[in-house]
């Protein structure tokens, strides 16, 4: 099966997955993967993993500038990802998270500050734009960004480790072999905390991750710049040129709510996928060098790393929680 970013011949897996009653289990088949990978005594030995690379957004078929995108891991229980989330002139503006044990990491760029214009994070507990939110918003925003967190880990070590770690656990069932033209893909079905729920694809000759498929509503979108986990980023602009007095400010917070709650109303319940290609070798394991994504079968990213480096030393600040 070809290791490359092939929409058809995947769609073709997962849409023609076969249940297999008798011969193969999860454990069998992910014992499989990690050998693929470099076996179990080499990944028990990975401690840290930091990797750099550039992110390229897409939408429709407009793809965006490649923007600077960093991962680093700390086992058992931290977890840091920044990418680049809005571009304001020559400004690009990042996005900071993840999750330190309990701890949550959510942090954007403060941008450039130009009249008439105000930058809003659309998320969990509702829109800010730098304003006061009350404690049960701030709860409910924390709970839903370490959840989102938790989820991404786990998106990023199924194509590393092929297992469960204690900062997220999962449970593994096998749900069948899917089969293609071209191949076929053993697949494993993962559960997780907060109704985390996704296919695992594996590559039935390399035994190597092929793409973990999953259901949720499609991205908010409310005239924006998409963020990472369904939350959005954009720059609010005035006529005019003018700085916003207090009470325009609180009319674009309650415009923009009501934009949100009409917004998310209307969204669907479909399919994301993240692929895992171009696997090389580092220090003695296989890491996939490129990540690309898709939202209800339409390309919506692709991380390319540039570098990947097993055990460095990670500077603490990198999982520092946000307060």
């Amino acid at each position: 099966m070809k290791r490359i970013f092939n929409l058809i011949v995947i769609a073709g897996l997962a849409s023609q997955a076969l249940v297999v009653g008798q011969g193969s289990d999860a454990s069998k088949v992910l014992a499989m993967v990690r050998d693929a990978l470099g076996g179990d005594k080499k990944l028990a030995n990975v401690k840290t993993i930091a990797a750099s690379g550039t992110s390229t957004k897409v939408n429709g078929d407009t793809s965006g500038a490649p923007g600077d995108y960093e991962l680093a891991i700390e086992l058992p229980d931290k977890f840091m990802k920044k990418e680049v989330v809005a571009t304001i002139g020559q400004n690009a503006i990042a996005r900071t998270s993840g999750f330190n044990g309990e701890g949550v990491i959510d942090a954007t760029d403060t941008p450039p500050s130009f009249p008439g214009q105000v930058f809003v994070r659309l998320g969990p507990g509702g829109a800010t734009a730098g304003g006061q939110v009350t404690p049960e918003q701030a709860e409910a925003m924390r709970k839903s960004a370490l959840a989102a967190a938790h989820e991404e880990f786990a998106r990023f070590t199924l194509g590393v480790f092929a297992t469960s770690f204690p900062a997220f656990p999962l449970e593994f069932t096998y749900a069948g072999q899917a089969e293609s033209p071209d191949g076929k893909a053993d697949v494993i079905a993962v559960k997780g905390a907060d109704d985390f729920a996704a296919k695992l694809f594996v590559d039935g000759t390399t035994h190597l991750p092929l793409m973990l498929s999953w259901m949720a509503k499609e991205p908010l979108r409310v005239t924006s710049t998409d963020g990472p986990g369904g939350t959005s980023t954009q720059v609010v602009q005035f006529g005019g040129g003018h700085s916003l007095t207090p009470a325009e400010r609180d009319q674009m917070m309650k415009d923009m709510q009501d934009r949100m709650q009409e917004a998310d109303a209307k969204r669907r319940v479909v399919e994301y996928r993240v692929y895992y290609a171009d696997y090389q070798d580092v220090s003695g394991i296989k890491l996939p060098f490129k990540i690309q994504r898709s939202i209800d079968g339409k390309p919506s990213e692709q991380v390319t790393l540039d570098k990947i480096k097993v055990n460095p030393k990670i500077d603490p600040k990198k999982f520092e929680v946000t307060k």
